[in-house]
């Protein structure tokens, strides 16, 4: 590298040397002159950039040339971690130089699986711009799911799914992974299941993205998460999802799901609203809005001051608030834990109310 930079000087050298004997020439060899030494440089910028992204390439190959699955013991796994922390810390020394080969990296198709979910990790953090992003949520789903903590997995995707990405491709895999559960210690070793897990990702992504591909795996009679997804799709409450329930063929799908269906269109779950609400549709919408904006306090005041509020939530905020219920039931289950499901089924309960009453007065 050293020699290319030593003869792209000598160059440099050469043609300032020589412009100068152009005083008197014409202008247009003169003008050759300039756009030539601007050629030879945008040259040397691009074969230092090469040379630089190769040796970085390498560098990758070095640290990730293993499967977290298949190591050994603790002392290996110790020495992995180290070595990812050292490349880690080497790209943040160095951002502006190796951000666009970590980038370039990381749209390789030929790249390694666990590569992809790590240094997808690593560009979000040191650029956290949609396109990472999409990159970011591209390589998640192509990663060995064996290999990942899945916990950190599913959380980032359902970030990603509050925040406006379509991550249902993702989310398939999870309902067809045979090995999706974890555990949330802190949490008194709560296990996050199939369905769990598929409820954090789908459940917090815009409802009109994830209802088409939820629809789509119920259409595939041998999908492996196909009763998975017709258990989320019960919760979306939307004019389309409940659309397509109506118009489900119930004798194509397992009997133990088909009262499920039947009591989600004839006898739902509702919240009797109160007929002198303890609380005025103002100061929910506030407090919804305040959640939203990233301060709890109102939203978790309302719930200690009144036990039941859900009833004075459906008895003064209508169809028109929806799209605001909706945002704070994704932003709840993104929470990833079982509270968050206890929340999301509370508000799912609100949305299904809210929507019966409106089509009562039709």
């Amino acid at each position: 590298m050293g020699s290319i930079l030593i003869w792209v000087a000598e160059l440099l050298v050469t043609f300032q040397n020589f412009a100068m004997t152009l005083s008197g020439k014409s202008t247009l060899l003169r003008a050759f002159c300039s756009v030539s030494l601007l050629g030879v440089v945008s040259w040397s910028a691009h074969a230092q950039e090469r040379v630089s992204c190769a040796a970085f390439q390498e560098t990758i190959k070095g640290t990730y040339n293993f499967r977290p699955a298949q190591l050994a013991n603790q002392k290996e796994r110790d020495q992995k971690s180290a070595a990812m922390d050292r490349f880690w810390e080497s790209v943040k020394a160095r951002t502006n130089e190796l951000l666009p080969c970590l980038r370039q990296a990381l749209e390789d198709p030929k790249a390694d699986a666990w590569f992809l979910f790590d240094g997808s990790n690593l560009l979000v953090s040191l650029d956290p711009s949609d396109s990472s992003k999409n990159l970011q949520i591209k390589n998640y789903t192509a990663t060995n799911l064996e290999d990942v903590d899945l916990r950190v997995w599913v959380r980032t995707l359902a970030a990603r799914g509050v925040e406006g990405f379509d991550v249902s491709a993702a989310g398939e895999r999870w309902l067809s992974f045979p090995k999706a559960r974890y555990f949330l210690p802190e949490h008194g070793a709560f296990e996050v299941n199939v369905f769990t897990g598929g409820l954090f990702i789908f459940g917090s992504m815009d409802e009109a993205l994830a209802t088409p591909a939820l629809v789509k795996m119920v259409n595939q009679s041998d999908h492996p998460g196909r009763e998975v997804a017709l258990a989320i799709l019960l919760d979306v409450n939307t004019h389309e999802s409940l659309q397509f329930l109506k118009q489900l063929d119930v004798s194509r799908i397992p009997s133990r799901m088909r009262m499920e269906v039947k009591d989600e269109l004839t006898r739902p779950a509702l919240f009797k609203p109160r007929s002198n609400p303890k609380t005025t549709r103002k100061e929910f919408l506030d407090a919804f809005g305040a959640f939203l904006n990233g301060d709890p306090s109102v939203f978790i005041g309302l719930i200690t001051q009144v036990s039941d509020g859900e009833r004075d939530v459906v008895a003064t905020l209508t169809t028109e608030d929806l799209p605001l219920i909706r945002k704070v039931r994704r932003r709840i289950i993104a929470g990833g834990n079982q509270h968050s499901i206890a929340f999301y089924d509370s508000f799912t309960k609100i949305i299904r109310t809210i929507l019966r009453k409106n089509e009562s007065k039709l």
